[in-house]
């Protein structure tokens, strides 16, 4: 409702300040797209409901998790600051000459800085939920309203993701990401379950496929994002974790349930939305004139930058 409330506030502003200009379409486009994916999942919205409401608890009753998030989600905002520099440098090095490389070896060095990048952004999120875990399973195994031992239990669940368990961490934050977009690529590459054909070509092909997307899927049971969440509960290593969690999802019959990723899909669009309404309110006060923010033949794309 938040994110198609916003939506619409967006379009409508934009309509407003530009009606000719990217700002209102980009709206009417994020209000269509809210609808749409609002009417697709809403026969699963109860159950997300259910697990968000739970995990509330769980960080209600601990809320010094809290305060480790926002620390790292400040990490990682100085973290992309200081690389945007660097990557800056890095060019401006390059086309002044400074720095002599051939075509490959430019290929090369942003290729190695993009992958520092997203490996270190990902090792201060995955911190985050290693934490988090940790907190969480002492909470489920601790008395209503005892909150005697949530400050031991914080300690304990941050130090042990941010030494004991930050080689699984460091492991899983360089291959988890890849392999799960592996798995989204191979979908349209499965073998279907129609009638075998005795043509030996689509015979081939089909073992092709069969093999390709059996490598994908044991790479993905393995390196996979609820794998995080035992590390922080029973102290595993990330492979034995990834097995352990299909293991356990495989057997309750909740292998397609912890596929759906509703909540985290909700949240990045609820993001975006916000990002693209505040980005229309930052438009109007650039717009009063009496403030003097910048020159009045400035781009609209300023405000939402």
């Amino acid at each position: 409702f938040l994110t198609i409330t916003l939506s619409f506030a967006w379009g409508t502003i934009g309509i407003g300040l530009s009606p000719r200009k990217v700002v209102p379409a980009t709206g009417i486009i994020a209000l269509a797209l809210s609808v749409a994916y609002a009417f697709i999942v809403w026969d699963r919205i109860p159950f997300a409901a259910a697990n968000l409401n739970a995990g509330l608890s769980g960080i209600r009753a601990n809320p010094g998790a809290v305060l480790i998030a926002f620390f790292f989600q400040a990490l990682a905002l100085g973290w992309s600051v200081y690389y945007t520099y660097v990557c800056i440098g890095v060019y401006d090095a390059i086309e002044a000459g400074d720095l002599d490389l051939t075509q490959g070896w430019r290929i090369t060095m942003y290729s190695c800085l993009a992958i520092s990048y997203y490996w270190t952004y990902n090792v201060f999120l995955n911190i985050v939920q290693v934490t988090v875990a940790g907190v969480i399973g002492s909470w489920w195994y601790t008395e209503e309203g005892d909150v005697s031992h949530r400050g031991v239990d914080l300690n304990s669940a941050f130090f042990r993701s941010s030494f004991y368990a930050l080689g699984s961490i460091c492991f899983g934050s360089l291959f988890v990401g890849p392999c799960r977009l592996l798995r989204q690529l191979t979908i349209f590459f499965r073998p279907s379950s129609e009638e075998a054909s005795l043509l030996c070509l689509h015979q081939c092909f089909r073992f092709i496929q069969t093999c390709i997307t059996s490598c994908v899927d044991g790479l993905t049971d393995k390196f996979n994002p609820w794998a995080f969440t035992y590390v922080g509960l029973y102290g595993y290593g990330l492979i034995d974790a990834g097995s352990h969690a299909n293991e356990l999802f495989a057997k309750r019959g909740w292998t397609m349930i912890v596929s759906d990723d509703l909540v985290p899909n909700v949240l990045l669009l609820a993001t975006l939305v916000v990002g693209g309404f505040t980005g229309c309110f930052a438009h109007i006060i650039v717009n009063v004139k009496s403030l003097f923010l910048l020159p009045d033949n400035e781009s609209l794309a300023v405000p939402f930058m």
